[in-house]
């Protein structure tokens, strides 16, 4: 019965993030899988705690990844096993699992309150690095959609605001146990909340202020919603000559592997003789190089054509790990593998500097390194999320790309191939959008400020935790040297 208890905790869990953020439901999970905690017995082996763990992860990830398996849809021929879905929230779950042994140590409600939201930010970090990393799943997602969420994520990034959202929702249980605590631990806590509080908003107060030479660009950013299977390339590819010739924009943006064809040599690539003088045409292929495929950001103007090789493949969708031991998987991935790019992250443009970011790359903060030393104006996210069809995946792509707007301080251009495509400030405001499955254009003319990364911030903050936690296990050691 208890198992069925955290397995449906873990499922409610999931409605907390994009796209339900059904926030208030937190206050109530969280304080209530503490009291479960709290009343379960410390004689418990550690298979009992890795066992509450698994079930909470396994209904979290089971909902909070429930588009994981819709790309084995795709495909006729790998239909019959799309249950391989699944072994990703169960490989995941297995991490929320050992993360719950450490509860074993936790002897009071007093420890439960201070440890848990470590517990659950070190599960966060673990899967954010372990093998190639899924930085997926994070708690600071759920702030991704409120403005108290905004000035968190800008000024003190993930882990800061994953530690804040957790810390909030344990609060309740602190609350209705606080009489039951001692006077120094009473005073701990309450110390504590306060100066975490004033320490973020001094930072935020003494920034407030970070705005230099703006610029201002017309763009166009067209989501066409080109077929996965079955393409027909002439069509694409006359549609997105008329779409350049129609246009007035500056900037026109396509999305991720919108060009039909393989690219081998960049003087063949069809749509270049339509691009007019004042024109740059940002827009996705396939490229082959010395034998080798690569998943591009193709920069092209007139005369000119700059590239991004997608240096952060997605393991088993553009390459298979272990290929001589996983044949069976060919089915799935086919049976090439792209090549991680090696050149730098950085576009050139008269007016800008972009930074381009390939499909799911926008979830991993090592690509941010040196945006202020590359003065970066812009990020430009091309996607194409129609392998996860209407399910959450799409939205929650959206949410961590708008996440993303927020921790570089720049603006973002999202182009989707099926949605959702927008244009995010570096406040995190929607200023435009198309959404899920729909064809369309935005056009706009923005006005991009020269704004400041905090990433020195975010990393000092991340020190500060560290400070916190190390304090925390000092005064518990001393504590049990006074009892003894």
């Amino acid at each position: 019965m208890i198992l069925f208890k955290f397995l449906i905790l873990g499922v409610l869990s999931a409605m907390i993030f994009p796209p339900f953020f059904m926030l208030p439901l937190g206050f109530i999970i969280f304080p209530y899988l503490l009291k479960l905690l709290s009343d379960i017995t410390k004689k418990k082996f550690f298979l009992n705690y890795f066992s509450f763990g698994f079930f909470y992860g396994l209904g979290f990830l089971l909902v909070f990844l429930n588009w994981i398996y819709n790309p084995f849809l795709i495909n006729n021929e790998t239909k019959n096993i799309a249950i391989l879905g699944f072994l990703l929230p169960i490989f995941l779950s297995l991490f929320f699992g050992l993360g719950f042994c450490l509860f074993k140590y936790l002897n009071s409600k007093f420890y439960l309150i201070i440890f848990t939201p470590f517990i659950f930010l070190l599960i966060e970090f673990i899967i954010s690095n372990i093998l190639y990393g899924f930085p997926w799943i994070t708690y600071s997602l759920i702030l991704s959609n409120n403005i108290i969420g905004f000035y968190l994520l800008k000024y003190f990034g993930l882990y800061i605001s994953s530690y804040l959202i957790l810390f909030l929702f344990f609060l309740p249980f602190a609350f209705i146990y606080s009489w039951e605590l001692e006077y120094k631990k009473k005073l701990i806590f309450i110390i504590h909340s306060p100066f975490f509080i004033a320490v973020i908003f001094l930072f935020f107060i003494s920034n407030s202020n970070d705005y230099n030479q703006s610029k201002k660009i017309h763009i166009d950013l067209f989501q066409i919603l080109s077929p996965i299977n079955n393409i027909d390339k002439v069509l694409v590819e006359n549609d997105i000559i008329n779409k350049i010739k129609n246009s007035k924009a500056e900037y026109l943006i396509f999305a991720e592997n919108n060009y039909p064809y393989l690219v081998s040599d960049f003087n063949n690539i069809s749509i270049m003789k339509y691009i007019k003088n004042n024109q740059k045409v940002i827009i996705g292929s396939s490229r082959i190089e010395n034998d080798k495929f690569y998943n591009s950001f193709l920069f092209l103007e007139k005369n000119k054509i700059q590239s991004f090789d997608k240096q952060i493949l997605v393991p088993f969708g553009e390459f298979l790990p272990f290929r001589t031991y996983l044949k069976f998987m060919d089915k799935i991935t086919g049976n090439i593998d792209f090549t991680s790019g090696t050149n730098k992250r950085l576009i050139n443009s008269k007016n800008i500097n972009v930074l381009p970011i390939v499909c799911y790359e926008i979830i991993f903060n090592k690509i941010l390194k040196n945006i202020n030393e590359n003065k970066i104006d812009i990020l430009i996210n091309i996607t194409n999320d129609s392998w996860f069809g209407n399910k959450l995946g799409p939205y929650q792509h959206f949410y961590h790309s708008r996440m993303r707007a927020l921790i570089s301080n720049k603006y973002l251009l999202r182009v989707s191939n099926n949605g959702i495509t927008s244009i995010i400030d570096n406040n995190g405001k929607i200023l435009n959008f198309i959404d899920l499955n729909k064809k369309g254009k935005l056009s706009e003319i923005i006005n991009i400020q020269n704004s400041f990364f905090y990433g020195s911030i975010h990393k000092l903050s991340f020190i500060y935790l560290i400070f916190i936690f190390l304090i925390y296990l000092i005064y518990i050691k001393y504590s049990f040297k006074n009892e003894k």
